[in-house]
């Protein structure tokens, strides 16, 4: 048994997953979540650093919302860039507001 939702499996005998509170499947649906997702996502904020950035993905992550970080760690070699290059926290764009409203309510800025 499956969640559709989390993907979780279940011993037999369990009717719905604990965590989304839906009921399990015999057979997973495809996972196309991959497929395509990276050329949708837009920049939701940048960070100076990667903890700040990762404290807003786990905020996120923590209320369903997908995301992930881009950086291209100059600033881990040269802190002096932190200032002028930054991480990025990508988002679905149809996730835009929802996830700006969550990292508001959180008190996670970024630039």
């Amino acid at each position: 048994m499956f969640c559709p939702q989390c993907r979780s499996e279940y011993r037999p005998g369990f009717r719905r997953c604990k965590d989304c509170d839906v009921d399990l499947v015999d057979v997973l649906p495809p996972d196309t979540r991959g497929e395509g997702d990276h050329a949708e996502l837009v920049v939701l904020r940048t960070y100076h650093n990667v903890i700040d950035a990762e404290l807003a993905r786990t905020a996120l992550e923590s209320v369903g919302l997908d995301s992930m970080i881009r950086s291209d760690n100059k600033a881990g070699q040269s802190p002096g860039l932190s200032f002028t290059r930054g991480v990025e926290l990508l988002v679905r764009p149809t996730d835009v507001d929802a996830a700006n409203d969550i990292l508001d309510v959180e008190g996670i800025e970024g630039r």
